[in-house]
């Protein structure tokens, strides 16, 4: 820790030298006058941090300016970084310790002390430093937070419980020290003593965000969804034009498919504070999934034309206008694709969106087209793919994702697409294992990797795992995909649960989208009993 003017002069040797060179120059003068003593003091900081890498030096040259000054605790903690750089830890703590005695509540000092005591490996004797300080000064969130850092770090739990209760009683609303103690009582995995500590936090500091946002991610850790939910609705209560916080109670509703109360929040949202394209779309989506569709398609057109949630609400309208007014779907599409847009967000939809309605070869066109002008945008390209894969043209797949591999080796939409590419192709099974695989470790919870996986060791007729695979991304998707559910009903046909496959294919059927996986999910449920 280097006091603020220090870092300030290392910056810039060149400047520093001249001031030196100044002070040289006209030393006789300055001495002549009344305030020498000031200036000669001046002038031996400033040598002893122009030749700092010389330490034995520059520690020369600070002793000198101290005995001009015996005084000055600056020039006596900038002597104790000098200590410290010598690794001369003996005198460095007998200097720390004597202003510390002189200054039992600097901070600073305290903090160079400690230092010290951690150089020379005296970690008991820190704490007992620092819990002594803070029996004064209970209040220092950064003194706190050292000393808590160092119990966790020794894992001594119950220490660092004893002094957090410690604090609490010596001060009931120290929200650092409840927060402190919600965090080692949840690392202990006492998780309602946890929610107790970290509401006593929040009940204590209450406008802060980041406390906010902590013990709303706890209470959602431990599926506390109703006393997450009523924390963020008191806080958009008072205040209610905080969209950080809407989009967080919102993503909580999203996710438990709470449509009546997503669409509510929103639509009190909108009305408050106008148009929001984001919020727009996610209010036509729980539109959407609570049977509202009209009204859905209606809010989703909303949406700007220049505004990027406006594609994704595009290709929601053409799903919604497929299901219910199928010869319309077309028309649409055709509407927008005449729009005079050339950004590689318009052919990306045009390109899912012709997928959605079954018209992949059109896709391709849509595809194409894009890649002249974007020729090498991933999303573009993956896009392309997409449509290629649905037309089982696998190897077209590989051919446009393989040479991404180099670039973009981490990405796990590349290593899925590669990977489940050979599988589908029945080639390179042991590399399309080890693609996989990484990206799975990137993105852990995608059911289409899982998926691709779960596929895998069905091809290798490794039953048992491709089943652990293909549950686990069923039960990740945010609704049915055709090919995903088709997979597990293989799986668990292969093992003879026949009545429960047979039901995944009728699940599979209904969210179909292309003739041709329809066709084939309706000849296996012909074999169903």
């Amino acid at each position: 820790m280097q006091p603020t003017i220090i870092l300030l002069f290392q910056r810039s040797k060149f400047f520093l030298f001249l001031v030196l060179f100044f002070l040289f120059l006209t030393a006789d003068t300055l001495y002549a006058k009344a305030n020498k003593k000031k200036d000669l003091l001046y002038y031996y900081y400033l040598l002893a941090w122009y030749e700092s890498t010389d330490l034995n030096l520059a520690e020369e040259f600070i002793k000198k300016a101290i005995k001009l000054e015996p005084n000055s605790v600056f020039l006596k903690k900038n002597l104790i970084y000098f200590y410290l750089q010598n690794q001369k830890l003996a005198e460095a703590e007998k200097l720390a310790l004597k202003l510390y005695q002189e200054s039992p509540q600097d901070q600073e000092i305290l903090l160079w002390l400690s230092k010290i005591y951690l150089m020379q490996n005296r970690i008991s004797k820190t704490i007992e430093l620092l819990e002594n300080y803070l029996e004064k000064s209970p209040k220092d969130e950064k003194i706190l937070s050292f000393l808590i850092n160092l119990y966790v770090e020794q894992q001594d739990w119950e220490a660092a419980l004893k002094n957090l209760d410690k604090l609490t009683n010596l001060d009931p609303q120290n929200y650092v020290a409840w927060l402190f103690k919600a965090r080692i009582l949840k690392e202990q995995k006492k998780y309602e003593e946890a929610k107790d500590a970290y509401l006593k936090a929040l009940e204590n500091f209450s406008n802060n965000k980041l406390v906010l946002l902590e013990v709303v991610k706890f209470l959602d850790e431990i599926s506390n969804f109703s006393e997450a939910e009523k924390i963020l609705k008191d806080y958009l209560a008072k205040y209610p034009e905080d969209k950080d916080l809407t989009r967080l109670l919102l993503s909580f509703y999203l996710e438990r498919s709470a449509w009546e109360e997503s669409e509510k929040l929103l639509k009190e949202f909108l009305e408050k504070y106008g148009s929001d394209a984001e919020f727009l779309f996610y209010l036509g989506f729980s539109l959407e999934k609570h049977q509202k569709e009209k009204e859905a398609i209606e809010v989703y057109q909303k949406i700007p034309t220049d505004n990027p949630w406006f594609w994704e609400a595009s290709k929601r309208v053409v799903a919604l206008i497929k299901k219910y007014e199928p010869e319309k779907a077309l028309t649409y599409l055709d509407k927008l694709s005449s729009l005079p847009v050339n950004t590689k967000e318009f052919y990306i939809f045009l390109t899912n969106a012709a997928e959605i309605l079954d018209l992949c070869e059109k896709g391709i066109e849509f595809g194409k087209k894009g890649l002249v002008l974007f020729p090498e945008d991933l999303d573009l390209t993956l896009a392309l793919a997409s449509v290629y894969a649905c037309l089982d043209d696998y190897k077209k797949v590989l051919e446009l994702v393989n040479p991404f591999l180099n670039k973009f080796s981490e990405d796990p939409y590349v290593l899925n697409f590669v990977g489940y590419a050979y599988v589908e192709l029945n080639e390179n099974l042991e590399e399309a294992e080890r693609l996989l695989m990484k990206a799975l470790k990137n993105k852990p919870e995608d059911p289409y990797i899982l998926d691709s996986l779960g596929w895998l060791y069905y091809k290798k007729k490794e039953l048992n795992l491709a089943l652990e695979y293909m549950e686990k991304a069923v039960q990740n998707l945010k609704e049915d995909d055709t090919i995903i559910v088709e997979h597990l009903a293989d799986v668990v046909w292969q093992k003879s649960e026949l009545s429960r496959a047979c039901e995944l294919y009728k699940r599979a059927l209904k969210a179909v989208i292309h003739k041709k996986d329809k066709k084939r999910i309706e000849k296996k449920l012909q074999n169903c009993p």
